[in-house]
């Protein structure tokens, strides 16, 4: 975790010195050097503090230099001198002449004579005090040149007559026109360096600021991630918890439901109508109770990835004949009609959870019947095999409707959550822990099916189930065992 504070990293820019690289474009100012070459008709170079160029425009001087530095000799002491130039001190030393007039961009300006009679003139780059580098101008012939000095004529190799000709098409430049030429490229770095500084200042103050936000994000992310395991874990205990307890409590509770069945079957001695009818409702409660802790059970197991779902060949039709029987007692206790919408052929067989699958349509036939009122009517249709465009595979599809209460637009994409209930209120009318959508999802999804809702508030609910044929091998969801290989299917 950075320690770092914002205002230390604006600091830091501010502070850091700055060099010629840093604050002037490359392309741009080379193009400007050149430019100004031309039009002075004399070489121009710019290097930085480290001796590197950044800008280099030729001047009218060519011709007469190509023709010194043909001799070797010529060529070494031409060497020299350009060396001493660039690397040298930038003080009146070896010859060097401060010219007069003020500094210009903060240090003097030097005029350094040649061996071959023409001069050259340093300027150095000094901003905010410090000396990002140099320029050189020339060679140039200086106005008073007459003939050529006795230096150059003392390297071997060299025709005076054919340097005097040459020389002749060299830029000859008064002292004044050298001022001129030096004040006048000096205001145009200065106004290059100043534009550069503050372009440089403001994309390093945006980088750190990026780099700021970056450093606090990636705190952030490390702490969600330590929140997202610490949740994770706390998930685990809680599936762990409601794993442990439900299977605990189940025991206790079937010798419960047992022994009520015997005292209402008489097996140990005569009822009266009361007695009975409060054996009864023991066992109606006790089977309820046993129903919800089964689905606490199963949903901690699919949330723990520890349901398995073992695929055999199924007819669905026979399928959905058993989980109309299931909860056909309570739809007779409360006056709903119950019907089903069977294919008009046989229905061939499918690959399926057999017992996953007879839960999906119990679970949907049973929340139809609860939020169902007295007189009111749940329809369950089972298609034929065909294609099913939900999937883009063949497959078929189950829908259980009811007249009932319908679900509210609102809350129809959140029903499918464990333990959501639409009624959250604590006297709500109607029961359960809000678990049996939540497990036909998971079921479905498994399957490698989907499921979905329509509804209106008052009138009614109809819950849709598209399944293939048979589940995808890599399907999403609970672990997938292939069914036995079975060439001629037969109805079970």
């Amino acid at each position: 975790m950075s320690t770092d504070k914002p205002g230390e990293h604006v600091g830091s820019v501010l502070q850091r010195k700055l060099s010629l690289v840093d604050m002037l474009d490359p392309g741009t100012f080379g193009d400007v050097v050149d430019s100004l070459g031309e039009l002075y008709r004399v070489g121009i170079r710019v290097l930085d503090a480290q001796g590197r160029t950044l800008a280099d425009a030729k001047g009218s001087n060519g011709d007469f230099c190509g023709f010194v530095t043909a001799s070797g000799e010529g060529r070494s002491r031409c060497n020299a001198q350009v060396s001493r130039m660039t690397e040298g001190p930038l003080t009146p030393v070896q010859g060097a002449q401060v010219l007069p007039g003020p500094a210009l961009l903060g240090g003097e300006v030097l005029s350094q004579p040649c061996f071959t009679g023409l001069r050259y003139v340093m300027m150095p780059v000094v901003w905010e005090g410090d000396v990002l580098g140099r320029v050189l101008f020339g060679p140039f012939a200086p106005e008073e040149l007459k003939e050529l000095p006795a230096s150059l004529a003392e390297v071997v190799g060299v025709d005076l007559a054919r340097a005097s000709e040459l020389v002749t098409h060299v830029r000859r430049m008064s002292e004044h026109k050298v001022s001129r030429m030096v004040v006048n490229f000096a205001q145009v770095m200065a106004a290059l360096l100043a534009a550069g500084q503050k372009a440089y200042l403001t994309g390093q103050l945006h980088l750190e600021a990026m780099l700021e936000t970056q450093r606090e994000l990636e705190t952030q992310n490390a702490q969600l991630l330590r929140l997202n395991q610490r949740l994770k874990e706390a998930d685990r205990i809680k599936s762990s918890f409601l794993g442990t307890v439900s299977h605990e409590l189940r025991t206790p509770l079937a010798s419960i439901i047992g022994y009520s069945e015997m005292l209402s079957e008489g097996l140990v001695g005569g009822l009266n109508a009361e007695q009975t009818q409060f054996v009864r409702t023991i066992i109606d409660k006790g089977n309820t109770l046993l129903k919800l802790i089964s689905s606490i059970l199963d949903m901690s197991q699919i949330e723990a990835g520890k349901v398995r779902l073992a695929f055999e060949w199924v007819d669905v039709q026979e399928l959905v004949e058993s989980a109309l029987t299931s909860v056909a007692p309570q739809a007779q206790r409360k006056g709903l009609v119950l019907k089903a919408e069977m294919p008009p052929v046989v229905q061939a067989r499918v690959v399926a959870d057999r017992e996953k699958l007879r839960q999906v349509v119990v679970n949907l036939l049973a929340n139809a019947v609860k939020f169902t009122p007295t007189g009111g009517r749940v329809d369950v249709r089972l298609s034929e095999l065909g294609p099913q465009a939900e999937l883009g595979a063949s497959g078929y599809h189950i829908e259980v409707e009811d007249t009932g209460v319908g679900i509210p637009a609102d809350q129809r994409d959140r029903i499918f959550q464990s333990f959501y209930q639409v009624d959250d209120s604590p006297t709500r009318e109607y029961g359960g822990a809000g678990l049996g959508l939540a497990i036909v999802k998971s079921y479905v999804e498994g399957h490698g099916g989907q499921v979905s809702v329509t509804s209106e508030v008052g009138r009614g609910s109809c819950f849709r189930v598209v399944m293939p044929q048979e589940p995808p091998l890599s399907g999403q969801g609970p672990a997938y065992i292939p069914p036995p290989v079975d060439t001629e299917p037969e109805r079970f």
